[in-house]
C-alpha cells in the first residue's frame, strides 16, 4: 500500500522508484513509499484491519540502531530460506521466522525483510493494496501467538 508519514529531518532518500518526499499542506516534508504489511486482525463489521509492517530497515534488518529486535521476526517467501543477519540473534531477535505463500510465484522479498509485531497499524478497507500472499498455514498460529505476546501487555487497570 502507499504509506505516507512526516519526513524526519535526518531521512536519507534511498533513490528507488517507490519512495518520494513531497511538501505537504502546511509546508512540512512528507515521506511516502510503497510498504508491505502482514494482516494480524480483521474487523469485518468496522471495515478495517490491523496490520504489522514489513521492513528491511535499509537492508540492516534489526541491526539498525534504535530497532527493538525482540519484537521482530524474519518474514520470507515460500521457496526461499529465512536469513539471519550476523548479530541479529545476539541483539534479541528470537522469534521463529514466518513464511508467506506468495500469490504470484514471481513475487520477491529481500532477505533482510522483518515484520515488526510490536506495532500495529489500522488500515481501512477503502485503501488500495496489492495482495502479495498469505501466511503459510503452518505458521499462522505462530504469527497470532507472537502478535498477542507483543500487544496484550501495556496498560493495566491501575494505570489510568
Amino acid at each position: 500500500m502507499l504509506w505516507a508519514e512526516t519526513a524526519s529531518p535526518n531521512l536519507v532518500y534511498n533513490g528507488t522508484d517507490n519512495t518520494a518526499i513531497t511538501v505537504g499542506r502546511f509546508g512540512e516534508s512528507v515521506y511516502s513509499q510503497i510498504r508491505r504489511f502482514v494482516v494480524v486482525k480483521v474487523h469485518r463489521q468496522r471495515h478495517f484491519v490491523y496490520a504489522c509492517a514489513i521492513s528491511t530497515y535499509g537492508d540492516q534488518g534489526v541491526l539498525k540502531p534504535g530497532c527493538n529486535a525482540s519484537e521482530h521476526t524474519i518474514v520470507y517467501l515460500r521457496g526461499q530460506q529465512p536469513v539471519y543477519l550476523r548479530g541479529e540473534r545476539e541483539r534479541g531477535m528470537e522469534k521463529d521466522p514466518i513464511q508467506i505463500e506468495p500469490t504470484d510465484d514471481r513475487e520477491q522479498m529481500k532477505p533482510a525483510s522483518r515484520v515488526r509485531l510490536g506495532k500495529i497499524h489500522p488500515i481501512e478497507w477503502n485503501v488500495k493494496v496489492r495482495d502479495i500472499g498469505m501466511v503459510s498455514p503452518g505458521d499462522m498460529s505462530k504469527l497470532v501467538r507472537y502478535y498477542r505476546e507483543e500487544n496484550d501487555s501495556g496498560f493495566d487497570a491501575d494505570d489510568y
